[in-house]
Order: structure tokens, then sequence, then C-alpha cells
């Protein structure tokens, strides 16, 4: 899909940039297509494989997500056009009453109240990964991947023994972003429906547990089963949904994160020695990754009145991309934004748009900078003089960013 900007050819001329979400060169050199983005094309527009629009500068995607009056989500966070659905899918006042079904589970100080058992779930991971065969291993499969699957089966009540099946379903789940109505991906479509069949007998049986009086247990599912808004407790189906969308988004995007953050470590002795003799730069070092490196290149908007931005006319409902990660890398913002840097303003640094901007901020921020931390921290002990170890794989999904695989190596 190539992506041209839509301003008046008389006077400007046609500028265009190449731009495919889906294209190789995109995801090996995101950088280079935002920078083009917004320095040619700050209001750009694709027609494949379905019409969308893409803004990529820092104060236009803060707009749009900040607007939720005229940007909406009713038409979901894809390219598809899915109404219903939770949070991510759906506009106030629904998406009030969604979020604050799950705002307790997730408010920082319940998830400081987590802490003593993920640091004793990281350190048994990285324990585990650090006796592989040969010092070698693949840091996603061996880590990145076990710490937030297990995290959400224990939030969504499934036994820990199962993360594998979860492991195969996620991230094929995660490209259904860039998906258009009616063309999902034979390996997409089976994750939905393998999940589906998985997680809809769970989410009964639990129900009737509830129901018959029984001892639930006091996890996320339950309070999702349990809570009411305005008097009506939320629908099945709407629980099924919040579950699929917090196994994704909960698992997927951390996974990313640490594989992310790791790889410039891995990438660069001198980081990884400072962060070794001073770890509380580990914090900075995550923040840093989530800014530069943004797990979630972008997700898409729908304006329900027309718009007009650098002069191109956005007709009324169309779907447009807000490029996160463009946003993070953009000069107007940040100084030097693609130098890796522990120098910058820990409060300045915070504002990034890797967790969103506006209502639609990521209520699991606190816990995926958690696990990070923790995981950076501990692999730095354990792992000593890690280095690359082979071909990293780029994730699929169109809008993530990120490695499906990361061959590592470590001494004893």
């Amino acid at each position: 899909m190539v992506c041209s900007v839509l301003l008046k050819q008389a006077q400007r001329g046609l500028m265009s940039v190449d731009f495919s979400l889906d294209s190789h060169d995109f995801q090996e050199r995101p950088a280079e297509y935002f920078e083009q983005l917004r320095g040619q094309c700050p209001v750009a527009h694709a027609d494949l494989p379905a019409p969308f629009f893409v803004v990529s500068q820092n104060a236009d995607v803060a707009a749009v997500l900040r607007d939720s009056d005229v940007w909406k989500s009713k038409f979901g966070p894809g390219l598809a056009y899915h109404g219903g659905g939770v949070l991510v899918s759906v506009d106030p006042p629904k998406h009030t009453t969604d979020r604050l079904a799950i705002t307790k589970i997730f408010k920082p100080s319940a998830i400081e109240e987590m802490r003593g058992d993920i640091e004793v779930l990281v350190k048994d991971v990285v324990a585990k990964f650090a006796t592989s065969e040969g010092n070698a291993g693949d840091l996603i499969r061996g880590v990145g991947m076990p710490i937030p699957l297990t995290i959400m089966c224990w939030l969504l009540g499934t036994p820990v023994a199962d993360i594998e099946k979860f492991r195969q379903w996620v991230l094929p789940m995660a490209e259904a972003v860039s998906a258009v109505d009616g063309r999902m991906g034979d390996v997409t479509a089976q994750a939905y429906k393998s999940f589906g069949e998985y997680f809809w007998p769970h989410v009964k049986t639990r129900a009737a547990l509830i129901e018959s009086g029984g001892d639930a247990p006091d996890d996320l599912l339950t309070r999702l089963l349990t809570v009411e808004r305005d008097g009506q407790k939320l629908t099945q189906e709407d629980v099924m949904g919040f579950c699929q969308f917090l196994m994704v988004a909960g698992s997927a995007t951390t996974t990313l994160l640490i594989g992310n953050v790791m790889s410039r470590i891995i990438d660069d002795p001198a980081l990884a020695a400072r962060l070794i003799a001073d770890p509380s730069l580990i914090e900075i070092a995550v923040e840093e990754s989530l800014r530069i490196d943004a797990p979630v290149h972008g997700l898409f908007r729908t304006n329900d009145e027309p718009v007009c931005m650098h002069g191109v006319d956005i007709p009324v409902d169309s779907k447009v991309l807000a490029l996160f990660g463009s946003a993070n890398l953009d000069p107007a913002v940040w100084e030097n934004p693609e130098e890796f840097s522990l120098e910058r303003d820990p409060v300045q640094l915070r504002k990034h748009f890797a967790f969103g901007v506006g209502i639609h901020y990521c209520l699991g921020a606190p816990l995926a900078r958690m696990e990070a931390q923790l995981a950076v921290q501990e692999m730095l002990a354990r792992l000593p003089n890690m280095q690359s170890n082979g071909e990293r794989q780029l994730v699929k999904a169109a809008v993530l960013k990120g490695f499906e695989v990361l061959p590592v190596k470590w001494s004893n």
C-alpha cells in the first residue's frame, strides 16, 4: 500500500512516501519511514488494502488521541470497521464504565502489591533459562513470553501450564489490527477460533460457580463476571471480549518491550556495563526503549466529523492511523530523537506515546513497566556477557515492533 500526501498538487507537486505496514523494509527501518512521513507527508493516504489516512507528527498524533469527541473508537482500533467490543473498541459512556470495571485490578497500588510474586516469577523464569544447553537460547521464548503470559494466567484464572497454548495464539491475534473485513489470514483466524474454544468454557464454568454461590477465586475474571454498571452485569460476550483483549494487549506488547530493551543492551556493551554498575538506571532504560522502540507503531481512530489537517480533507468516518512510534521520534519534541540515551529527563521521558494518550491510555502500563524492569535486572545479574547468537526474527504483526525470535548466548 503506497501512501501519498493529499496536498494541492498544482501548487506543490505530488509528494509521496512508499509506505507499507506489511513491508519488510518498514519493519526493519521504521524510523526512516517515520522521518519521511513527518517531513513530506504529515497527513498521508493509502488506498490498499483499504482506504485510510496516516498522521505522523507528534502534535497531530496527540490531537487525534486526546480529542475523543471527534476521533472515535467505535469502529475498533484496527483497519477493519468492526463495531462494538470493549475498551479500545468503544467510546464513552460505555468506555467509561468498561474501564471502571477493571481499574481496581490495574491501579498502581494493586500492581505494587503483586511485586513480590512477580519478583519470584522473574527469578524462576530467568534461572530456568540460565540452565539452557550451551548457555544459549531464544530470549523471547525463554523469558520474554513466559513472564507476561504467566501473569495474565494469574489474573484470568487459567492454568499456568497452558501458557504454551497462549503463546501460539497471542501474536497471530494481534495481526488482526491491520486486517480488512473478511481478509483475516488463516493463522490469525485459527488463533481466534482456538482461543474462543478454550476460553468460552472457562468463562461459563466460572460464571456457573459464581451463580451457585461457590468459592470463586478473587481474580480479574471473577470481577468481570460480578461487576455491575448502571445496575447491569457485563454480558458473557463482553467478558469474553475483555479476556481476549487483555490476553493479547497484556502479554504480547510486554513480550516485545522486554525483547526490545534487551536487544539495545546486547548491541551496546557500554550500555550494558552502565546498567550493571548502576541498576537504578534500568528504569530509565526501559522508558527510553518504550519511546524509541514503541512496541505498538500505532492504532486507528475514526473521525466523527469532517476534519482538515495540513490542508488535507479527511472525510467523516475515515480510518486514521495515529503513529505512536513516529510521534516518539519527532525532533519537534525530542532532542536527538533517534539516540538511545539514559540522560533524558525522567519526567519528560514519560510523555512518550507508547502507552497511548487520553482516555484510552493503557491501564496496564504500571504492570508492563514493572515486568520489564525486573526482567532486565535479573537477566543482567544472571546471564553475564550476553551477546547476539544468530538471526533475529521480527514479529509479523504489522502494527507491532519487536522480535518473535531473539537468539542470545552468555558466559558462565
